[in-house]
């Protein structure tokens, strides 16, 4: 089982089973169960239906969350990269958050900076798999942009109700 959960915690954009399965040589019934356990125990989650699914190590609530955030500002770097404009309106969403929140002050500075800098420094942080990406999404102005159904397939692929 800690094999599993290093190659898992080693692949940012998970793992297919056959490839998990390969790297530990085991059968794919005895992967499944192993898979099965740590996705009842909330620590691994599956992304996408069928032979497309695609297994993320988690490690709880946490970093599922943090996953979904993930998931939902690459789709938002893929909008800003055909409609560039819509940096306006998380400019605006920016000064917003900024005064509902001054505790987000130092966040709030950061995405000011990337948003003025070269776009694929902001793209990059919005969709790097990091820690300091991860603290960076959950004071995002980026999040009122994504549309109500982009958000609900998100979901729905982590296997969440939107």
């Amino acid at each position: 089982m800690d094999r599993l959960i290093g190659h898992l915690a080693a692949m940012p954009d998970g793992g297919h089973a056959p490839e998990l399965a390969a790297l530990l040589g085991i059968s794919q019934p005895t992967l499944s169960r192993m898979l099965l356990r740590l996705q009842a125990r909330g620590l691994v989650i599956a992304e996408g239906r069928a032979r497309s699914s695609r297994y993320h190590w988690v490690g709880g609530r946490a970093g599922l969350a943090d996953l979904r955030r993930r998931r939902l500002h690459e789709a938002i770097a893929h909008r800003l990269v055909k409609t560039p404009q819509l940096l306006q309106q998380a400019e605006a969403r920016l000064a917003a958050l900024e005064s509902a929140n001054p505790a987000g002050h130092p966040y709030h500075e950061r995405w000011r900076q990337l948003i003025a800098g070269p776009r694929p420094r902001l793209l990059r942080k919005m969709t790097e798999d990091s820690e300091d990406a991860d603290l960076l999404r959950k004071e995002s102005p980026f999040t009122a942009l994504i549309r109500p159904e982009e958000r609900r397939r998100i979901f729905e692929n982590l296997g969440q109700v939107a």
